[in-house]
C-alpha cells in the first residue's frame, strides 16, 4: 500500500495491483483445513449431505467445523463449498415454488430490477424468504432445517443473524457480470467510499455473509459464479474494483466451481466475484442468493418477521410434536424470526432477567418447547410489538409560544393543533381498517384452542363479552366469560379500581374480546391496547362464528352484572400493577 502512514482514509490512487496479487495468490494448503473433502481450485469443498436434517454430530464436531468454516472465510481463501448443504428433495419442491413465484411475476408484466443486468434480463425474487414461508411453509422447514445452513452463518456472524434470500434465474445466453465487490461499501460511489475510514472498509464485510444454494445442476457451460479467492484481505478492494487494471486480473485469475442442486456456497462480500456467461441454450441458471447480516448490522431488505412466523409456526409445531428435534427447529427458527433485541423502546421494554429484553425467536422457541397453541404465540408477539413502538408516554405541559403579528407561517389554531399533534377524522371503514392492523383476530377454532390449553402462569386467557343483555340471552356466551358492557367498558377495565372486574387480573394478561359479529370487538380491544393491555385479540366474526363452528356455549340465566361479577370473584384474585 502507499497511503501516507497515520493516514485513516483510502483514495484510489493507494490502489496497487502488485500487492493485490501478493495476496490472491496465496496457495491454499489442504492441511489447514482436515473436515473438508478436498480442496478444488484452492477452494475448501465440504460433504455437508449429513446435516440437512438438522444438528447430527456431537456439540464439539460441531464446533469444530464452525471454527475451520471461521478459518476459511476470514483467514483462508474467503470461500468455501458445502455440497449436499439442502436435501435434493427439499430443493427440488422449492424450486417449483420459486418458478411459479416467477411465472407470477412474469404475469404481472413488471420485470424484476437487478443490480448488475438490465431489468427484464434474468429473473430475481426479492424478499424469497418471506414469499416462500407463505406460499410452501413445509418446503420452508424442510430447506432452513439444515444445520450446514446454520453452521455457515454462525461461523462468519455469530448467534442471532437475520437471513433474507433473493432468487436470480439467470436465462440461456444471459452474460457475465462485471467482478464487484458487495453489501455494504459495496453500494458505494468510489467518491462515497474514500469518505469513510479505513476501519469501516474493514469492518463492512464482517456484518454480512454471501452465500447461494444452486436449484438446478450447474456446469460450467451454465456460468456459475466467478470467485477470486483470497480478494478479501485486500484493504482497498472497495476502491479496487473498478478500475480497469483489478479487472483484467480477475479475468485471469478467477476461479470457477460448478454445482449441484442443493449445493451451498458461502464467502466474504469482500471476495472479488461475477456470476459467469451462461453459455447454454436451454438451462435457466437458478440459485438462490443469500444475504445473511449479523444483528449489529443492516440487512439488505425489509422482512415481516412477524408474518414470516405466523406462516412457519403452525407446521413447525406439528413437526416438533411428530419428532422433529427442537435443535432442528431452532435453525427454522433462527432462519424466519427476529433474533436482535435492539431497537426497542426501553420505556416499555425493559431487561428484567438480562442485560436484554427477550425476542421473537426466544418467544418462538419458548412456544415450540412448551406447545404453546398459535393464538397463545400470536398475542404474545402483538404484546412484544407494542412494547418496541417508540411512545413519548407523560411528557410535561411546556408553554406554548404565541406567534407574533410578523409571524405568517402559523395561525394561534393551527400551531394549537400542531402541538396536540391532533388527528384527522376517519370514517368507520378506516377506523376498522386501522384496527384491524393493530390488533390479532383468532378464529374460533384458534380461540377454542386458547382456551383449552392450559396457562403456564396465573394469568390464564380471559374472554371479555361485550354484547348486550339481550344477545346474551338469546345465543349464551362462552362458559367463563366476563361480561363488560360497552358502556362500562372504560370504568371496568381499569385495574385495582373499586368497579374493576375481579376476573381481569394483570395488563398482561391475554384478552380476547367479543361482540355479535367481530366488528365492535375490534374497536374495543383496541380501546384496551391504549388502556395499556398488551396482549389483546378479538373473535373474528363473534359469536356468530363462534355458533356456526359448533362450538359449546353456556346458557345465561342471569343477566345481571352482579351475578357475572359475582361468578368472577370466585376465581382466583390479586392485581399486577
Amino acid at each position: 500500500m502507499s497511503a501516507q502512514p497515520h493516514s485513516y482514509r483510502l483514495a484510489r490512487r493507494d490502489c496497487d495491483l502488485d500487492a493485490f496479487a501478493a495476496l490472491v495468490e496465496q496457495p491454499t494448503d489442504p492441511a489447514d483445513y482436515p473436515l473438508a473433502a478436498r480442496i478444488t481450485q484452492g477452494v475448501p469443498v465440504y460433504d455437508a449431505s449429513a446435516l440437512v436434517l438438522g444438528p447430527q454430530a456431537s456439540a464439539q464436531q460441531r464446533a469444530a467445523l464452525r471454527d475451520e468454516l471461521t478459518d476459511a472465510l476470514i483467514a483462508g481463501p474467503g470461500i468455501v463449498v458445502l455440497e449436499g448443504a439442502v436435501s435434493r428433495d427439499a430443493a427440488q419442491r422449492v424450486t417449483q415454488v420459486f418458478w411459479r413465484l416467477i411465472e407470477a411475476q412474469r404475469l404481472q408484466g413488471a420485470p424484476a430490477g437487478d443490480h448488475f443486468a438490465k431489468p427484464g434480463a434474468n429473473d430475481r425474487i426479492w424478499n424469497a424468504l418471506e414469499k416462500l414461508a407463505a406460499c410452501d411453509a413445509e418446503a420452508f422447514i424442510d430447506y432452513h432445517r439444515s444445520d450446514a445452513l446454520a453452521v455457515a452463518c454462525e461461523a462468519w456472524l455469530g448467534p442471532r443473524y437475520q437471513l433474507t434470500e433473493q432468487v436470480n434465474a439467470v436465462n440461456p445466453g444471459g452474460e457475465a457480470q462485471q467482478p464487484h465487490r458487495d453489501y455494504h461499501m459495496g453500494f458505494l460511489a468510489d467518491d462515497e467510499a474514500e469518505q469513510f475510514p479505513r476501519p469501516v472498509h474493514s469492518l463492512s464485510p464482517l456484518l454480512t455473509l454471501q452465500g447461494a444454494i444452486a436449484h438446478c445442476d450447474m456446469g460450467v457451460e451454465t456460468g456459475p459464479t466467478m470467485y477470486l479467492p483470497n480478494s478479501h484481505k485486500y484493504e482497498a478492494g472497495y476502491l479496487a474494483w473498478r478500475r480497469p487494471e483489478f479487472i483484467d486480473y480477475f479475468a485471469e485469475h478467477r476461479v470457477q466451481l460448478p454445482l449441484s442442486i442443493g449445493d451451498a456456497v458461502f464467502f466474504s462480500p469482500a471476495i472479488f466475484h461475477a456470476a459467469g456467461h451462461n453459455r447454454t441454450p436451454d438451462v435457466a441458471r437458478i440459485a438462490n442468493l443469500l444475504q445473511i447480516s449479523s444483528a449489529f448490522g443492516r440487512s439488505t431488505e425489509t422482512v415481516d418477521r412477524k408474518r414470516l412466523v405466523k406462516a412457519v409456526y403452525p407446521a413447525l409445531r406439528a413437526r416438533v410434536a411428530a419428532g422433529m428435534t427442537l435443535d432442528a427447529a431452532a435453525n427454522v427458527v433462527a432462519a424466519c424470526a427476529e433474533g436482535y433485541a435492539f431497537p426497542t423502546n426501553l420505556d416499555r421494554d425493559q431487561p428484567v432477567d438480562g442485560l436484554a429484553p427477550y425476542t421473537q425467536a426466544d418467544l418462538m422457541r419458548r412456544a415450540l418447547s412448551q406447545d404453546w397453541p398459535q393464538a397463545r404465540l400470536w398475542l404474545e408477539l402483538d404484546a412484544l410489538q407494542q412494547r418496541r413502538r417508540s411512545t413519548l408516554g407523560a411528557l410535561p405541559k411546556l408553554e406554548r409560544h404565541n406567534p407574533t403579528e410578523n409571524s405568517s407561517d402559523l395561525d394561534a389554531s393551527s400551531a394549537s393543533q400542531a402541538c396536540d399533534g391532533d388527528e384527522a377524522q376517519l370514517g368507520l371503514d378506516e377506523m376498522l381498517a386501522e384496527a384491524r392492523a393493530q390488533i390479532t383476530s383468532l378464529d374460533p377454532q384458534q380461540l377454542a384452542e386458547l382456551l383449552t390449553k392450559p396457562a403456564n402462569d396465573d394469568k390464564p386467557a380471559i374472554v371479555i363479552d361485550i354484547r348486550d343483555s339481550a344477545a346474551r340471552a338469546r345465543d349464551g356466551t362462552i362458559d367463563g366469560s366476563a361480561w363488560v358492557p360497552l358502556t362500562r367498558l372504560q370504568w371496568r377495565c381499569r385495574l385495582g379500581q373499586e368497579h374493576s372486574h375481579p376476573a381481569l387480573k394483570s395488563y398482561d394478561q391475554m384478552v380476547v374480546v367479543m361482540c355479535d359479529e367481530g366488528y365492535c370487538s375490534v374497536l374495543t380491544a383496541l380501546s384496551l391496547r391504549r388502556l395499556g393491555f398488551s396482549r389483546v385479540a378479538d373473535l373474528d366474526g363473534g359469536m356468530a362464528a363462534w355458533l356456526a363452528a359448533g362450538l359449546p356455549v353456556t346458557d345465561v340465566t342471569d343477566l345481571s352484572e352482579a351475578a357475572d361479577m359475582a361468578q368472577a370473584r370466585t376465581r382466583p384474585e390479586g392485581v399486577e400493577r
